[in-house]
């Protein structure tokens, strides 16, 4: 750092009458110090503050004289003169734009300090907002098979190996909890119930059953220890199934309050077993052989009977592997906590006597390490191992912090509860401490800068009455669970799975712009909350909370902000809300400079901002004009000519602005009178309508003959300008009539216009004859219906409206799908031509139309941008030269369109065609796999991109598809959310894109596809990350990377995916193997031919027939052979899964009794001998029919002629017999005899329909 040259600080600092000096200051701190502690202290010198302030008093006093402010240049001088070289100029520039928000070209002390005081509280206000919430505000309650209080929980972990290292698996393992009457519970790592236990099993003749105490996981041998009010540790073993006693350690002389189990991950043989007692003693026992030989060594023990321990035959040595410990009196009252700590090599215990709160012994040395005094005592106590931080709780309602090495003053005090503290946990992965007091009471605390992160109520804890007794935290989970008699957790879980992983609002984001002066990004959700970013790191910058509020019944609302907009230097933000208020920000610090109210008070869907005038339109249907920097009394009024609500609104330099409604009406207006240039409407008509004409005296258009008018306007722009259209795009190469002519003969034009333009316009070709085509819509039939039924409430059958299903069609669109709801224009094209468009218009159903508002224009263009039908496109966005042309509809998805040569007047050149098809395949990966050709095509255009169904889901007939249906060329298409798109930017000179969706994100993408990130993320510099882009490894978000198509992936990637990269291998790999067999079986061909005499039978070379079988090659079958894959394709196959079947029901006589039993189709064997067989066989069993018993040979004549008398057999078998007393055996012989002399023609006329019955049969034989 460069060094800094102080003045003499007594000619700079002016000191106050209530101000000292820094010796006399000095002197008194050291008096008072020694009066109080007898100690010397001094006052720190700082030379980096003093120096700060000398300069904050030189700025102030060259502020100070200048009367009227700063210009530009006097405040680069002053900068230069107080912080030397550290700024540079164009940082001084943008800060004194920053603090000139209202672009006076002046800037003034106040309003110098008034912006850094903003800018700080700002800031400050957005960590706080953005700092994390540990847990959720609610625990979730866990039902359990505990009845009294739970008094330990603990995670009973698997310990994994890695690198010849043991490491404790936080998520893979059980939660084990204990309770006083001996209940002992097994949980996963989700609390869900496993399994319990009842440790207590011998009460004897007790009268009572003794309580449980504390409960220590003795994880590397598979056993837990228990503890009661016996004075007495129960070691149980919970390997497999079995739950046993294991161990008992009894002569311990008073009861135990706390335990506690260490393991050594390096040598797990090694560990350590500490328990502290009412006495205020120590006990540890140290394990040496864990493994090997057990915690005692190895005995003989009885199947199911477990090994008694003594303490004092433990403590001296007569265990083989464990040696036991004991410091008496640790603390004059009962041990609380105890923890052994491995970094200090000691035991670390607590207890609520106030002269040794808390002790750290080494086991080694029976010597105290420290002592912490705190009057009352401590409770309870948590250690850091990576910060070395011991966090203590008591009974003075406070959270301390302590150096293990340091015990006469803590290193802060956390303050907050008004109980005590009885639980503390320290969160190292996040720096945080967690501490409950006896009131259920959570506070979260920050161990940086000491602020509370979270308050949950003990009101929220709903356990009982029964006061907390029980916590544990899994560190890797970021689990808290707490315990009562009842259990609760505290874990923040995704309950609604989010669309985007990272996110940069926490509601869905409506507006974003980009700031080309001070490159930041700034953005606004439906939370009222505007955030501004940088675009170079994706950091938050600032951002102001509550933007647009109301009060409802006392509490303030935050209310949707539902439009931006940029001031005309782009120093300050214009904002729109739902309840119709506007406000101007100053985005660089945050702050409200004006507020302004709409007289309705809805939604503002529009604002712009033009030479120190705000333009707002919304639902209001008006135009509100307010001047900056005046009040609302200033406010003027556009009279209304838009009949639904408007939705967006654009600007074009320097005097027009459009606004679209819902309706479809595009109404350009002047900025200076308010006057209405025209009216655009695809539903009405493809020509400008003019406001000139059929007006009220109250200024309303008069609709009594709009509709002859519209149509007259219709019928005569089209007979006019139809063939100069289709000259323009070059369909026809010349005019067949003149325009004066079809003017007189409008109805021979009406006659040919659907046979010669369809044949001669390609596009028309591509879509079909839309009029002829059917139809589809969601809300068609109901329309239908509702036109259909009849209004005085009869029940008259409806009308035929076969032929009217596209006029029903086009008046559906025209009410519910015509909404206008983004206009752009193209800056950079001819405005005077009515042959170019420069306003395009996009909303429902996908459609974009290009424009050309000149008198004689109207609607140039029109395609569908969206990806699927029925979508709709509700942003755009354009380069600064108007080539391209990016679209974002209501699936998430971003297209790229190439405007170089659609709807404009400027046809390219060959050689300009061909540098824009070279461009367009070097940037765009998309262009490379979609379009197969190197040549540019005659025209850049696009129609077969269209989307599926297009044609049954057409353009309004009043906008002549058949003429203006054209698409330009596709360039990029892939999905960049997996909601809807709310708004998008393009950055020109980096050549990124934006993309704000209902996802809560923004993301940041290359114009070719690539993904950036998401703002809320911290990335690397914008130009260092775009020169590594070709060769980096891609970024894909992993909702696109579950949701995205297989053309999105292959864009995502750069053309470069590994699945694509396999396929294509595997597919070269076949092809080459297919080559390399065919030159094998010709060499082997050439061989045979060569070794064998010609042939003298004249048959020509030789045939496949003389190759050996083996080496011929097998002809494919058909349906089985690819010509891609070749003879290695097999065709996939599904089978179908037998049935499931239910388990076998078992009675008294042992019989299985099945419901359903899985059985398959046998295949048909064409051998005639089996088949005689099976005839045979089936006419015995089942009989056969009363023809076939005439005549036989049933089977051959069911073939020939059909199964009518097969049907018949089953007719007859399934009838009940006859009454006795007919002699139904005589009436068949003789209808035998007669059946054999009658021919077979007969019995072609016998049907099942026409007789019933047998005996019906037989009477038409015998009357025959």
């Amino acid at each position: 750092m460069s060094s800094v040259n102080l003045p003499p600080i007594k000619n700079h600092v002016k000191f106050t009458k209530s101000t000292k000096s820094i010796s006399a200051l000095d002197t008194e701190n050291v008096s008072n110090s020694r009066r109080k502690s007898g100690v010397k202290k001094s006052k720190e010198f700082d030379p980096d503050k003093i120096a700060a302030e000398v300069r904050y008093s030189q700025l102030q006093s060259i502020f100070g004289d200048a009367e009227d402010g700063l210009n530009i240049e006097e405040f680069k001088r002053a900068m230069r003169e107080t912080l030397g070289n550290k700024m540079t100029d164009d940082e001084i520039e943008l800060l004194f734009m920053k603090v000139d928000a209202n672009c006076d070209g002046v800037v003034d002390w106040e309003e110098y300090v008034t912006y850094n005081l903003l800018e700080y509280q700002g800031k400050l206000l957005m960590k706080e907002m953005m700092k994390e919430i540990p847990f959720p505000h609610e625990p979730k309650e866990i039902p359990s098979r505990h009845r009294e209080v739970i008094v330990s929980i603990l995670f009973y972990p698997n310990v994994r190996r890695r690198d010849g290292r043991c490491y404790i698996d936080h998520t893979n393992g059980r939660y084990v909890t204990i309770s006083k009457e001996g209940i002992l519970s097994i949980w996963n790592v989700h609390m869900k119930f496993i399994t319990s236990y009842n440790t207590i099993s011998e009460i004897g003749d007790r009268a009572t059953q003794p309580w449980l105490i504390d409960l220590a996981c003795i994880y590397n041998v598979g056993m837990v220890a228990i503890s009661s009010t016996d004075r007495d540790i129960n070691v149980f073993d919970l390997q497999g199934n079995n739950f046993r006693k294991k161990y008992h350690l009894i002569g311990l002389d008073d009861c135990i309050t706390c335990m506690h189990y260490w393991v050594d991950l390096n040598d797990m043989n090694e560990a350590k077993l500490l328990w502290g007692d009412t006495s205020g003693s120590v006990c540890v026992i140290v394990f040496k052989q864990c493994l090997r030989g057990g915690l005692f060594g190895s005995f003989g023990v009885k199947k199911g009977g477990f090994k008694k321990i003594s303490l004092p035959e433990v403590i001296r040595g007569f265990y083989k592997g464990a040696r036991g410990y004991r410091f008496n009196r640790v603390h004059s009252d009962w041990v609380l906590r105890l923890r052994y700590i491995p970094e200090l090599t000691a035991f670390i215990s607590c207890s609520q006597a106030s002269e040794n709160s808390l002790c750290v012994y080494e086991i080694g040395k029976k010597k105290t390490n420290s002592v912490i005094k705190i009057n009352k005592g401590i409770l309870c106590f948590d250690y850091c191992p990576g910060n070395n931080i011991i966090v203590t709780g008591g009974m003075d309602y406070c959270i301390r912090a302590w150096n293990p090495k340091v015990n006469a003053k803590s290193m802060y005090v956390l303050k907050g509860y008004t109980k005590p503290i009885n639980q503390v946990v320290i969160n190292s992965r996040k720096s945080q401490i967690i501490g409950i007091d006896k009131r259920r009471t959570i506070r979260v605390y920050d161990m940086k800068d000491q602020s509370c992160l979270q308050h949950v109520s003990g009101r929220v804890v709903k356990l009982g009455k029964v006061p907390l007794s029980a916590v544990y935290f899994n560190p890797v989970l970021q689990t808290l669970i707490i315990a009562t008699n009842h259990l609760a957790v505290l874990q923040k879980s995704n309950e609604e799975e989010r669309a985007a992983d990272i996110e940069s609002h926490t509601k869905p984001v409506v507006c974003v712009l980009y700031n080309k002066l001070f490159k930041f990004v700034v953005s606004a959700c439906q939370d009222s909350v505007i955030s501004v970013w940088d675009l170079y790191t994706g950091e938050k910058v600032i951002h102001a909370a509550n933007a647009h509020v109301r009060e409802e019944k006392g509490i303030i609302v935050p209310v949707e902000i539902t439009s931006m907009a940029f001031d005309g230097p782009l120093r300050r933000v214009i904002t729109g809300a739902m309840d119709g208020s506007i406000k101007v920000w100053n985005f660089n610090n945050g702050s409200c400079l004006q507020t302004f109210n709409t007289p309705d008070g809805v939604e503002i869907t529009g604002i712009v901002s033009i030479n120190h005038r705000i333009f707002a339109t919304g639902w209001s249907r008006r135009m509100h004009i307010f001047i900056d920097g005046r009040g609302e009394e200033h406010r003027k009024d556009w009279r209304q000519k838009h009949n639904e609500d408007i939705l967006c609104m654009s600007y074009l330099s320097p005097n027009i602005i459009a606004t679209g409604a819902y309706d479809g009406d595009v109404v350009v207006w002047s900025r200076d009178t308010g006057h209405v240039y025209c009216t655009l409407n695809a539903g009405k008509s493809i020509k400008p309508i003019g406001d000139t004409k059929n007006k009220n005296k109250d200024g309303r258009p008069d609709t009594s003959q709009s509709g002859n008018s519209e149509a007259k306007s219709s019928e005569l722009g089209f007979s006019f300008n139809i063939f100069e259209n289709l000259a323009s795009e070059e369909m026809l190469k010349k005019r067949v009539r003149k325009a004066s002519f079809l003017h007189k003969n409008i109805d021979i034009l009406n006659r040919v216009k659907g046979n010669v333009l369809m044949k001669e316009n390609k596009w028309s070709q591509k879509i079909g004859r839309l009029d002829d085509t059917p139809v589809e819509h969601p809300l068609l039939p109901l329309y239908r219906n509702q036109e259909d039924s009849p209004v005085d409430g009869t029940n008259q059958k409806p009308p035929s409206r076969a032929a009217s299903r596209r006029e029903d069609y086009d008046e559906l669109c025209k009410m519910y799908e015509s909404s206008i709801e983004c206009i752009l224009f193209l800056e950079s094209r001819d405005r005077e031509s009515e042959e170019t468009a420069i306003l395009i218009t996009s909303g429902a159903e996908g459609w974009v139309r290009a424009w050309s508002i000149y008198h004689q224009g109207g609607l140039l263009g029109q395609f569908n941008a969206a990806h699927k039908v029925g979508e709709g496109v509700h942003t755009m966005c354009t380069d600064e030269k108007n080539k391209l042309l990016f679209t974002a509809d209501s699936c998430g998805y971003v297209k790229m369109w190439d405007l170089s040569e659609y709807c404009t007047k400027k046809v390219l050149t060959k050689a300009r065609r061909t540098k824009r098809w070279k461009y367009l395949n070097d940037t765009f990966t998309f262009v490379k796999f979609s379009y197969c050709y190197e040549q540019p095509p005659e025209i850049l255009i696009s129609s077969n991109k269209m989307p599926s169904n297009i044609n049954n889901r057409p353009p309004p007939a009043s906008s002549l598809p058949k003429i203006t249906l054209k698409w330009p060329l596709l360039v990029n298409s892939y999905r960049a959310h997996t909601k809807i798109i709310n708004k998008m930017e393009y950055v020109e000179g980096e050549k990124l894109l934006i993309t704000a969706s209902s996802d809560c994100a923004i993301r940041l993408w290359t114009i070719n596809g690539l993904y950036i990130g998401t703002f809320g993320e911290t990335w690397e510099s914008i130009p260092n990350l775009l020169k590594q882009m070709p060769t980096t490894k891609v970024r894909i978000p992993s909702d696109l990377r579950r949701s995205g198509s297989a053309s999105t992936l292959k864009v995502l990637n750069g053309g470069r995916s590994g699945l694509w990269q396999q396929a294509l291998d595997g597919a070269k790999k076949i092809i080459r193997d297919k080559a390399e067999e065919v030159e094998i079986e010709k060499k082997l061909q050439e061989e045979k031919s060569e070794t064998k005499p010609p042939c003298n039978d004249g048959d020509g070379p030789e045939t496949a027939r003389s190759i050996p079988a083996s080496r011929q090659k097998p002809k494919p079958t058909s349906g089985v052979c690819s010509d891609i894959l070749g003879k290695s394709y097999k065709k996939t196959m599904r089978h179908k899964m037998p049935p499931k079947m239910d388990k076998f029901v078992e009675i008294n006589s042992s019989i299985a009794v099945y419901r359903c039993l899985p059985f398959s189709e046998l295949n048909v064997d064409n051998d005639p001998e089996q088949m005689k067989r099976i005839d045979e066989l089936r006419t015995l069993y089942f009989g056969g029919s009363l023809l076939s018993k005439m005549k036989g040979n049933l089977y051959a004549r069911n073939r020939e002629k059909g199964p009518a008398f097969a049907g018949l057999y089953n007719k007859i078998t399934q009838r009940q017999p006859l009454p006795k007393g007919i002699n139904q055996a005589g009436r068949i012989k003789r209808a035998q005899n007669k059946v054999k002399k009658t021919p077979a023609s007969f019995f072609d006329a016998l049907t099942i329909k026409e007789f019933k019955h047998e005996t019906d049969t037989i009477d038409k034989i015998l009357k025959k």
